[in-house]
């Protein structure tokens, strides 16, 4: 350093600049307060100024500790309703990352995810604010404006005042700042004090929801946790940004039997499954990047009334914890948890006789590979027995399976896995939801509804 300050005969610290002087800023808790401006301009050091301010009543993101194996749904929350909470309002609301390790994830989950753990931590210590530095620079600029979006409304939501600071301005409409701070380089910063209202999602007026086809949905379904395509559908759309889709929903063809539907009510929707006026949505599947700003609920509420059907139905274990399906104008009919009986009883005990534990049942590709594993002979031995076994029906494609399994048909790998886990297993929980075209909703009332 001396050696070039001789060079150049630049004085030993003889010049510096002054970043701000006599600058004084007003807020009440909680607030989201942005702070933008050219780099070098001073924006980290006014957030190291807010968070000596706030010194152990506030966290920064830098603070978060993270490591490669953890579990996602593990680490975060006291219960699994807690941290599939945090999960979701940070865009990450999918099964299959649920348990998925740190360690797994793209730059962009993972960036959701450690703003997830650090807005748990602030709430479980009892902290008044986060503090976020070079917020979501090095996201693309989609996945910044979700990201941005998402936080602000969480931090609204839990209380707490945000303070991120960026030399992005892209992502300020979806921050929605109660303050915004502009630091230009050596020039004192302007501040703006704005009365803000809840806003939608600043892409959301250029998505467009549009009917599809089937293949519409092969785009997206590697990311939907289950590994198998729906069976017989009937009506499919997809949510279009410019070109891209980004979310898919596809309606099938309802199965013969439904518990829960008998449940709320009784045989009066008979007709209606014979006729193929009763519908139920099998799949909605929303691109990772554009998780958590409601896309999932349009796809759902713009399509119930133009998929052709009297009746709309769904299972859902994910809406046990996320009731969207109630937010796009469905209602809950009844809750079920998956009993302990018989008929799955003499299944795990054929799956624990070829070497598989039937608690991974209810991961598809776990079915397939083992089945993959097991050679010739023991794989027809494993049909055989398993055409003994008097299971329940699911839906069409079930039975037609176990006819198939009966008389020796054929049967691939990919069905016989489809087949042994679309049995759900014991302690899953679900929730049956419904939805009447306005010209039958006088017809049918439902014998009952959950509370």
């Amino acid at each position: 350093m001396l050696e070039v300050s001789r060079a150049f005969g630049l004085g030993w610290l003889s010049r510096g600049f002054t970043v701000f002087k006599g600058f004084r800023l007003e807020w009440v808790d909680p607030a989201v307060i942005y702070v933008t401006g050219e780099s070098g301009g001073g924006k980290t050091t006014l957030l190291k100024a807010f968070k000596r301010l706030y010194g152990s009543e506030a966290i920064s993101m830098d603070e978060v500790e993270v490591d490669e194996d953890e579990v996602l749904c593990e680490a975060i929350g006291r219960d699994t309703k807690e941290a599939l909470y945090y999960l979701s309002m940070a865009g990450l609301a999918e099964a299959y990352l649920f348990i998925r390790s740190y360690g797994e994830l793209s730059a962009g989950q993972r960036y959701r995810y450690r703003l997830a753990k650090m807005f748990y931590k602030a709430v479980r210590e009892g902290m008044k604010a986060v503090i976020v530095d070079e917020f979501c620079s090095l996201l693309d600029r989609t996945t910044a404006r979700v990201v941005a979006y998402l936080t602000q409304k969480l931090s609204r939501r839990l209380g707490l005042t945000l303070v991120a600071a960026s030399s992005h301005t892209d992502i300020a409409e979806d921050l929605n700042p109660d303050i915004l701070v502009v630091k230009p380089f050596l020039q004192p910063p302007v501040v703006e004090h704005r009365d803000v209202t809840p806003k939608p999602f600043s892409l959301s007026n250029l998505v467009r929801i549009v009917e599809g086809r089937f293949r519409d949905y092969f785009k997206l379904e590697r990311f939907h946790y289950k590994g198998f395509r729906p069976a017989y559908p009937a009506k499919v759309f997809k949510a279009v940004y410019g070109r891209e889709t980004i979310g898919v929903i596809v309606y099938s063809h309802a199965p013969i039997a439904c518990r829960c539907r008998r449940m709320v009510f009784g045989s009066n929707l008979w007709d209606y499954v014979k006729s193929g006026r009763l519908l139920a949505i099998s799949r909605v599947v929303v691109h990772p990047k554009w998780r958590g700003v409601g896309l999932g609920v349009r796809l759902v509420r713009e399509t119930l009334s133009r998929c052709g059907a009297d009746v709309v139905e769904t299972m859902a274990a994910m809406a046990v914890y996320n009731p969207f399906f109630e937010k796009a104008g469905m209602r809950l009919g009844c809750s079920y948890t998956v009993e302990y009986d018989e008929a799955l009883r003499r299944l795990d005990r054929l799956l624990n006789r070829y070497g598989f534990d039937p608690k991974l049942r209810t991961s598809w590709r776990m079915v397939y590979d083992w089945l993959e594993k097991l050679d010739s002979e023991k794989l027809e031995e494993f049909k055989r027995n398993l055409s003994k076994l008097r299971l329940p029906r699911v839906n069409r494609k079930t039975i037609e399976l176990r006819n198939r399994l009966k008389t020796g048909g054929p049967v691939s790998l990919h069905s016989l896995a489809t087949y042994l886990f679309s049995y759900p297993s014991p302690g899953m929980k679900y929730n049956y939801y419904y939805w009447l075209n306005p010209r039958v909703e006088r017809l049918l009332q439902p014998r009952r509804v959950a509370a």
